[in-house]
């Protein structure tokens, strides 16, 4: 198996791998963090290997020598002889169980993230400039929403979508790249290489406009509205579907950018896919894949909402869903 995981107590590092049964790992483009799960083959006779694994330990996954994902073990399930089961999440964790006040200041949006960063001690890699300032009190709230706040913010501003990204144990936040990923697999070691859609699985595509929103109205602090921006095409097709966004009054001569951009990423019919490929690392969620099958039509380049990984008797397989840019 290319893939191994290794649990690290202090300096000390130990290949469990040998001891796993299933392990999957998974990540969400609205999640802060990804997820790792693995069962431990356990037995209560005497000298069957004693399990080193326990809450609050780390383990980071790598292939071929290459870091994936490490995670802090948060969850373990013991059932008789039954292989023991483990959840672990990285250091996102600890902002996503979290509350906290912050009063930001007219401080740009990127320095705030940095800040709250640094308050929990997640370390930190590349991080975008943010095109807003924040000035705003958040009361008592779930630190991983309050960044997601922040990046809203942004995102409404500039009309660009922004990744938040767990990598190598450092957040990243960024645009939202162009680049594409894609993959290969053999049947047998050594033999020839096959494109992973050769080898698509389950595919299911669904189309909805529950999520659909094709008139803005924006209000300032005292709910009076500023301004109301529609998708007249969308209304006419759909009927009407309103959201409500709203802004500080210093904000308020923003509000046109605000209202269009909020139209761009909310007024469409929302398009879900997923299919079951064999696996490949590069997939993580907000990154893109193209992809075209056939028999339910699913066509195009697909922004990876999620995706959940799973290695079960040295298979790798995955499992993306797929929305549509």
């Amino acid at each position: 198996m290319a893939h191994e995981l290794w649990l690290i107590k202090g300096d000390t590092m130990t290949n469990i791998t040998p001891m796993l049964g299933t392990l999957m790992w998974r990540s969400n483009k609205d999640e802060l963090g990804d997820e790792i799960n693995f069962s431990i083959a356990f037995n209560d006779t005497d000298h069957f290997p004693v399990n080193p694994c326990d809450i609050g330990d780390l383990v980071a996954l790598y292939n071929n020598g290459q870091e994936i994902t490490r995670a802090i073990i948060v969850d373990e399930t013991k059932n008789g002889i039954a292989p023991i089961g483990y959840i672990g999440f990285d250091y996102a964790f600890y902002l996503n169980k979290s509350t906290a006040v912050y009063q930001f200041n007219k401080l740009p949006g990127d320095a705030c993230i940095k800040k709250i960063l640094n308050d929990f001690g997640i370390p930190i890699g590349n991080i975008t400039n943010l095109p807003v300032k924040v000035d705003k009190i958040f009361n008592d709230k779930k630190v991983s929403e309050i960044i997601k706040d922040i990046i809203k913010m942004a995102e409404q501003k500039s009309g660009v979508k922004y990744l938040m990204e767990m990598r190598a144990g450092k957040f990243h936040l960024e645009k939202q790249g162009d680049s594409l990923v894609s993959g290969t697999f053999n049947l047998f070691e050594g033999g020839p290489e096959y494109h992973i859609k050769t080898a698509i699985m389950n595919p299911s595509k669904r189309r909805s406009i529950t999520d659909m929103a094709n008139t803005i109205q924006v209000v300032g602090n005292n709910d009076k509205v500023v301004l109301t921006k529609s998708d007249s095409k969308m209304v006419e097709k759909y009927g009407r579907i309103t959201k409500v966004v709203k802004l500080d009054q210093n904000e308020k001569k923003s509000a046109k950018q605000v209202a269009e951009n909020e139209l761009k990423l909310l007024s469409k019919v929302v398009e879900e896919n997923s299919v079951e490929l064999l696996g490949d690392d590069n997939f993580r969620a907000g990154r893109l894949f193209e992809l075209e099958e056939p028999t339910t039509g699913i066509k195009g380049k697909f922004l990876i909402a999620a995706v959940e990984h799973t290695i079960s008797k040295r298979i790798h397989t995955m499992k993306p869903s797929l929305e549509v840019m």
